[in-house]
C-alpha cells in the first residue's frame, strides 16, 4: 500500500515538474461531457490533437479513425505482428509508444488518453488528478459489442461520423462472410478449439468464442466457466472430450521456449490424444494471436481468418 501511494505521489509531481522542452498542447477553450464505457463522465476537448492509446485495439481503432498527426503515442504493443494489427510503417508515423507508467504518459503532453477496462485504475486516476482527460473502453465479449466499443471511441476523439463508417464497414464484410459460409449447414459445422501456449481458450463469455460462432465453427470449450483474467486457461487433461476437428495453434512468442512447430509435435506425440479428431487427421493450423485476442474493428477479420482455417476448401485460391 505505501509502494502505491509512494507511486501515486511521484506521479502527481512528474505531472506539474514536467520539463520545460516537453510538448505542450494547445489550450482547449472549448470541452464537451461524454460517459465512457465504464460509465464515467468525462470533460473532453472538443478537438484532441494530441491522443494516446494505452492499448492495442484501441491503436487499431484511432488508425483507421484519425491522422498520426492526432495521436501523440501508441500502445507498448503496437506493430508487434504477433497481437496487433498495426504495421511498422503505421507506428514510426507516429514515432513514439508507451507502456502503463503514468510519468512516461505524462510525459507525451496528451489532452487525451484512451485506455481500456483493463487499464489498472491507478494508472486511470493518477492521469485524471493531473489533469488529464482519460476516455475508458470497453472490453467487449461480442461482435456487437465491437461495434459499440468502436463508436464509443469515436465519440471521445469527435469524429462520430467516421466511427458509424467504420461499423457499416465491418457489417458489410460480415454480411458477406454470412452469405459464403451459408453453405455450412448447422449439422455440418465442425468443432475447433483454440490454443494458447499456456492451454485451450474460447471460454465460456469471450469475444473469440463469438469469433467462432460467427465463422460457423463449434467452440466446445464454451460451455466451461473459468475465473476471468488473461491467465485463466482450459487443461489440455479436457481435449479428448471436446474432440475438436480442428486445432487452432499459438504463434506470438511471448515467453521463453514458446515454439509453435514444438508445441504442434509435443500434441502429436501425446498418447492421451491419440484419438483426438484434430490430431489423428493432423489439422493443427497456425493461427495468430491477434486473431483469437482481437480487439479492434478487425474482429470481422478474425472471423474470416477462423473461417479460413476450418473450412479451407470453401475459400478458393485467390478469394480474398
Amino acid at each position: 500500500m505505501l509502494q502505491k501511494i509512494f507511486t501515486l505521489i511521484l506521479a502527481v509531481l512528474a505531472a506539474l515538474l514536467l520539463p520545460a522542452c516537453s510538448v505542450t498542447p494547445a489550450p482547449q477553450s472549448e470541452t464537451r461531457t461524454v460517459t465512457d464505457d465504464s460509465g464515467r463522465q468525462v470533460s473532453l476537448p472538443m478537438q484532441p490533437k494530441r491522443i494516446v492509446s494505452l492499448t492495442y485495439g484501441t491503436d487499431e481503432i484511432l488508425t483507421a479513425l484519425l491522422s498520426p498527426a492526432r495521436i501523440a503515442g501508441y500502445s507498448k504493443y503496437a506493430g508487434d505482428d504477433g497481437i496487433s494489427f498495426l504495421t511498422k510503417d503505421e507506428v514510426s508515423r507516429v514515432g513514439r509508444t508507451v507502456d502503463m507508467e503514468p510519468e512516461h504518459i505524462l510525459a507525451l503532453a496528451p489532452d487525451l488518453v484512451i485506455a481500456s477496462t483493463s487499464t489498472p485504475m491507478q494508472t486511470v486516476e493518477v492521469l485524471t488528478h493531473s489533469g488529464i482527460p482519460v476516455y475508458v473502453s470497453a472490453i467487449p465479449t461480442t461482435v456487437e459489442e465491437m461495434k459499440e466499443k468502436v463508436r464509443g471511441v469515436a465519440k471521445a476523439v469527435h469524429e462520430e461520423e467516421k466511427g458509424e463508417a467504420l461499423v457499416s464497414d465491418m457489417e458489410s464484410k460480415l454480411a458477406a462472410l454470412a452469405s459464403k459460409l451459408s453453405a455450412v449447414s448447422p449439422d455440418k459445422e465442425r468443432v475447433a478449439l483454440g490454443m494458447s501456449f499456456r492451454g485451450i481458450l474460447g471460454k465460456k463469455g469471450t469475444l473469440f468464442s463469438d469469433v467462432l460462432r460467427l465463422a460457423h465453427v463449434k467452440d466446445e470449450a464454451a460451455v466451461y466457466e473459468v475465473p476471468k483474467g488473461a491467465d485463466a486457461y482450459l487443461s489440455l487433461e479436457i481435449l479428448p472430450k471436446i474432440d475438436p476437428d480442428v486445432i487452432l495453434l499459438p504463434t506470438w512468442r511471448v515467453k521463453a521456449g514458446d515454439d509453435t512447430k514444438a508445441f504442434e509435435e509435443g500434441l502429436l506425440s501425446n498418447p492421451a490424444l491419440s484419438q483426438v479428431t484434430a490430431v489423428k487427421e493432423r489439422r493443427l493450423v497456425p493461427f495468430s494471436e491477434k486473431y483469437k485476442y482481437v480487439m479492434s474493428q478487425h474482429v470481422v477479420d478474425a472471423v474470416e481468418a477462423a473461417a479460413r482455417a476450418v473450412y479451407p476448401e470453401i475459400f478458393v485460391t485467390g478469394d480474398q
